[in-house]
């Protein structure tokens, strides 16, 4: 994924996080009651340079499909589970970045990417200053669930939210975050 897409593309990286490494999701939300939402309405935010700070809060164990750890040597199966092993206690980070905005980049469906045959996308809500979307996955035996939220203050300012939970193979982790952009600039110089 491109870094310049800023907060779109960290929603998305979140939802696809899961995929990518075979974990995120499996506590699935009711929204029987709301209707899915077919196209994303563009954010009504300003191009040009924006800053990002996301934080990204992780408990649990990764969950990989034993068919997965099955094609590993044993070697490399030993170091991927001492590796969860020490990863297993609860982690935040939090960064901040700038990054550019193009016309472009808000005509996208930045959901678009998440899709794949193992999950699929649904968007709740889509307006102008809120998108709110859900996903699920199945993969080799792990299932995998989440949300996201986009909300659009005004034109310069832009906050989101995001859960999901894996289980799978014995394992379960749960992944939250939350960032805040705000924009800086109509140019983004040598920002990409």
């Amino acid at each position: 994924m491109k870094p310049h897409i800023g907060f779109w593309t960290f929603a998305a990286a979140a939802m696809l996080a899961g995929v990518c490494l075979s974990a995120i999701g499996a506590a699935s939300q009711n929204f029987a009651k709301e209707l899915p939402v077919r196209k994303i309405e563009p954010l009504n935010i300003k191009p040009g340079l924006w800053e990002s700070t996301r934080t990204i809060n992780r408990t649990g164990q990764l969950p990989i499909p034993a068919e997965m750890l099955n094609r590993l040597t044993p070697e490399q199966r030993a170091r991927i589970e001492e590796r969860m092993k020490s990863n297993s206690a609860a982690h935040t980070n939090t960064t901040t970045e700038k990054h550019c905005l193009t016309k472009e980049d808000l005509e996208k469906d930045p959901l678009k990417i998440a899709e794949s045959k193992e999950c699929s996308t649904t968007v709740l809500t889509s307006t102008a200053t809120n998108v709110k979307a859900k996903f699920l996955c199945d993969q080799q035996g792990m299932q995998a669930a989440g949300t996201l939220e986009l909300v659009a203050a005004d034109p310069e300012h832009v906050t989101g939210s995001f859960h999901s939970s894996a289980n799978g193979d014995g394992r379960a982790m749960e992944v939250e975050g939350t960032w805040r952009s705000k924009w800086l600039a109509s140019s983004c110089g040598d920002v990409k």
